[in-house]
Order: C-alpha cells, then structure tokens, then sequence
C-alpha cells in the first residue's frame, strides 16, 4: 500500500499522523447523468485502489469523515496522539455512510478515551476514478479548487462538482493512490487542503492555492 493522503488546515482537528499536516485555525450517486456515462469509459485499475486517509473528529460537528470516497472500509485503527497507543476497531464498531463519507464510531469499553480525544487511521478500498465530498464547506464562498498533476483543472472535462451534496467526481482517471492532486475549499472556520503526493508539484501548487484563495477572501467571510 502506497497511497498517502495529506490534509492540510484540516476540518476535523487534532494532528493524527505523520501524514496530517494542519497550517489552519482547525481543520453515492453521481453527481449528474453525464458524469455516470463518462466514468463507465474509464477503465478501472487491475487491482483495487487501496489507500489510506488520517484524520480526526471534526470539533465543531463531532463527526469523522474520510473526504474521499472508499467503495469499502478495510480497517480503522483509533490512535491517541500523545501516548500512540494504537487500538484496532473491529467492523462492529464503525458504519460508513458513502454519501457523506462520515464513518461513525462507536468505542469498545476497553478503550480509555473519549472519541474527541482520538485520531483514526482508515484503510480501505478507494473509489476510482477519485470521488471526494468536501466536508464542512462554506458555498457562499465561491467554487472548490481542484489542481491535478500540477495544473488547474477545468469542471465539466476533469471533473464535475455537484453543488447541493459538496461532491467532486473525477471525469478522468484519477488515481487517489499514485497520482498527484490537491483540492482545496473554504469553511466558516478556515479553508482546507487534501491532496495527495503533493511535493511532486510543490510550486505549482502554492501558486494555484494562493490564486484561489485570494478568490475566496474576496467574498468577504
């Protein structure tokens, strides 16, 4: 498994991992007809796309979402972040819901912490080509930033953004585990970043990245 998927200002709270980087004050329909037939087009992968996400509770709603869609959820392991004990959850203690992608916990007895003070690390089989619902977005804020590979994609060819459910669908073949991407929108409480491999295209990125939340600073909070 090679898939690392980096969260930046992230919506959900506390550092969960290595891969977690937060700069911030905090961090399964298609989405149109057209969409559908597009992604029937696009080959699936000889193997599943099996990645992983780090995250935490969301402190403001006390939810736990993945952000990018898995077609089914492999494992889940709660860590606490000062001590990293790490405590396995079995399938009975957790439901993902594919239209949010919020995964709900339920905590055995035999872990002494609270969920607010957890993060989670979940493993499972991505959706290809990638879907994300971006969790917690502001939409009076303007439009979500999608950059892939470096470059500035374009809604309605590269992917199709369905306002009313916050989800972004790749029209081409998007792979969450090995290509280079980042995602970006903006919240009551600051704009997040998710995005995966992105020091492949560092400069391009903070290029884009900062056009675009110019953008959104514009609007006003």
């Amino acid at each position: 498994m090679s898939g690392k998927i980096f969260l930046k200002c992230f919506v959900f709270g506390i550092l969960g991992a290595a891969l977690l980087l937060c700069l911030a004050l905090f961090p399964s329909c298609k989405s149109t007809e057209q969409a559908a037939v597009d992604e029937q087009k696009i080959a699936a992968p000889e193997e599943p796309v099996v990645t992983y996400v780090n995250t935490a509770v969301n402190k403001a709603d006390g939810k736990i979402s993945t952000v990018m869609l898995f077609n089914s959820i492999k494992e889940v392991v709660a860590i606490h972040p000062i001590s990293r004990v790490r405590y396995n959850l079995s399938e009975a203690d957790f439901k993902y819901d594919s239209d949010t992608t919020e995964l709900k916990v339920v905590l055995p007895k035999n872990i002494p912490y609270k969920l607010n003070d957890l993060a989670f690390h979940i493993v499972g089989e991505a959706v290809y080509p990638g879907v994300f619902v971006l969790a917690g977005i502001d939409k009076g804020r303007g439009e979500p930033g999608v950059f892939i590979e470096g470059k500035n994609s374009v809604e309605g060819s590269d992917y199709s953004y369905d306002k009313s459910s916050a989800r972004i669908t790749s029209l081409i073949p998007l792979n969450v585990d090995k290509d280079s991407f980042e995602i970006c929108w903006a919240t009551k409480n600051g704009e997040v970043t998710f995005s995966n491999n992105p020091q492949k295209h560092r400069d391009a990125y903070m290029k884009l990245y900062n056009a675009w939340s110019r953008s959104v600073h514009m609007r006003g909070e």
